[in-house]
């Protein structure tokens, strides 16, 4: 069975979201980077038949994280991100820009460098990978 990932453009900035599985028919998935009006993604989902069951973030930059709250709301998904980032979910970031503020959210879990997640059905290494961000994840 080969690991299921589904792509798709979100948000103002078309931001790379995706949503992953164990495998096609499986109906568990790991959201990671909901970064904007989550309709059409709940809509991609339903026809999957899928449900989420984690919201990982790779870094707080709001054009990755503007469904997050959204997303929770529909699917009580618990919030992954580094804990190097929080500050990035207090700037005004969408505001400068001319957009609406972020729907505020806190992480259930921070992340660090090494640690190992198993979600859906999936075996996830955490791994640092600073630089656009000091708490960017993959």
């Amino acid at each position: 069975m080969s690991i299921a990932v589904d792509r798709y453009e979100l948000g103002p900035l078309q931001t790379n979201c995706y949503v992953v599985r164990s495998g096609r028919a499986d109906a568990e998935a790991v959201v990671i980077d909901p970064g904007g009006d989550i309709t059409q993604l709940r809509l991609e989902l339903a026809r999957m038949g899928a449900k989420v069951v984690a919201i990982l973030l790779t870094h707080g930059h709001w054009d990755h994280v503007l469904g997050v709250v959204d997303l929770v709301e529909a699917s009580g998904a618990p919030v992954y991100l580094s804990a190097a980032e929080l500050p990035e979910l207090e700037s005004e970031g969408p505001e400068l820009l001319g957009f609406s503020p972020l729907n505020s959210f806190t992480p259930d879990h921070l992340l660090a460098d090494g640690d190992k997640l198993e979600l859906a059905g999936l075996a996830i290494e955490v791994l640092s990978v600073p630089g656009h961000r000091p708490g960017h994840m993959a």
